[in-house]
């Protein structure tokens, strides 16, 4: 059985590697489900993980003369003429473009993000390709659901002008101190070209290699979880692309938060409900998670009771695993090496399931995103308090 598994791993990663490869010369939309796919560890063989991870530093760049060319289809005028300066050289991949850093009149430095030309019309076409690409690695029942999130978020991240309604909602409503959010340059700003203030400081996954100390990792750490609690309990929207490369790391440990084409409104009902659940893992309330599951509509009637007993195994499991994370004052990712790798094995276990279940999904969208944000600081090495205001009984 062993031996089995490592030959399909490697397979898998040699199917990885070429579906890489064919990504790479389409550049845009591909690109970017590679980058999402990366973020997949539950789905896919860590061989396959590691050729997709590849994206995220292998983005082509544009040329300069057609940088020049979108500034002025989009903007209606040379770039000379609207910019003090833009650099044609990017310095940040962006979703499904570049990012250039320029100056204005008034001399404010600025970050303009250049949406690939052409980027929209493909997306229906690459998603076919890599639906293609993916069944030998994927099963079935698995790989339907996750390619309609992937391709859903595609079209709205190529609407600059969603985005930039997106930006300006959490520049007047997020209130998180120590958070910082750009702003928008409307009158530099089109469907396929964003500008808005420059965001000092560096991305996540480039201020770790800096070695910080501990204190100011846990620090960030807890930061980004209270984006996303706030975001969740108070506004009832979720920033969903919990990507290093947007979170903007500051000398004075400020974040700032960036990119914001994948954005999840969540409606207050569904937000109660998931609070209870939540609220149920954290007090090691079992049957209350299991209730507050069959509240969510996860299961269907009758359903045999060889399945329900396994899903309450699952539930169970999941409930045991999620509450660890508030069994003491901060949860340290370092010292429970173990904690995502068990997470990734009762989530196998849930996907197994998934063809008995009702699953809202709402919920695969919020739960991936915490995940996603988990396994940041796993890789962190953190310390975090999960107890907060929202999940737990003070």
């Amino acid at each position: 059985k062993a031996a089995r598994r490592r030959d399909w791993d490697r397979a898998a990663g040699d199917s990885a590697r070429v579906l890489f490869q064919g990504l790479s010369l389409l550049k845009g939309t591909a690109l970017k489900m590679a980058q999402q796919l990366s973020l997949e560890m539950d789905l896919l063989p860590e061989t396959a993980c590691r050729e997709l991870a590849k994206a995220y530093h292998r983005v082509p760049p544009i040329n300069r003369a057609l940088v020049r060319r979108v500034v002025h289809d989009a903007l209606g005028r040379p770039p000379e003429s609207v910019f003090e300066h833009l650099d044609l050289t990017a310095f940040a991949a962006a979703s499904l473009g570049q990012v250039h850093r320029a100056r204005d009149r008034e001399g404010t430095e600025l970050a303009v993000k250049i949406q690939y030309p052409g980027i929209a019309r493909t997306i229906d076409s690459d998603m076919a390709l890599l639906r293609q690409a993916l069944r030998p690695i994927i099963k079935g029942e698995q790989l339907q659901p996750m390619l309609a999130e992937i391709s859903a978020r595609l079209h709205e991240e190529v609407d600059y002008f969603h985005e930039a309604d997106n930006l300006e909602w959490f520049a007047r409503n997020l209130d998180i101190q120590g958070v910082r959010v750009p702003g928008l340059q409307p009158e530099l700003s089109a469907g396929t070209v964003l500008t808005t203030t420059l965001m000092p400081g560096q991305p996540l996954d480039i201020w770790l290699e800096g070695r910080p100390d501990a204190r100011a990792i846990d620090h960030i750490a807890q930061t980004l979880h209270q984006i996303f609690i706030t975001g969740l309990y108070d506004l009832n929207v979720v920033h969903a692309d919990p990507n290093p490369g947007n979170f903007i790391i500051a000398d004075d440990l400020t974040v700032g938060l960036v990119d914001f084409g994948c954005i999840k409104r969540l409606d207050p009902v569904f937000v109660e409900q998931y609070r209870r659940l939540a609220r149920a893992g954290f007090r090691g309330d079992f049957q209350e998670h299991y209730e507050a599951m069959a509240a969510m509509g996860f299961m269907p009637d009758h359903l045999a009771p060889a399945v329900l007993e396994e899903i309450r195994s699952v539930a169970d499991t999941f409930g045991r695993w999620f509450g660890r994370m508030a069994a003491t004052e901060r949860f340290d990712f370092g010292v429970q090496s173990e904690y995502i790798a068990q997470g990734k094995a009762a989530m196998a276990r849930f996907h197994h399931l998934r063809r008995h279940l009702n699953i809202d999904p709402d919920f695969l969208f919020l739960d991936r995103t915490r995940y996603g944000l988990l396994r940041l600081f796993e890789q962190m090495r953190a310390r975090v308090c999960f107890r907060n205001q929202y999940e737990w009984d003070y």
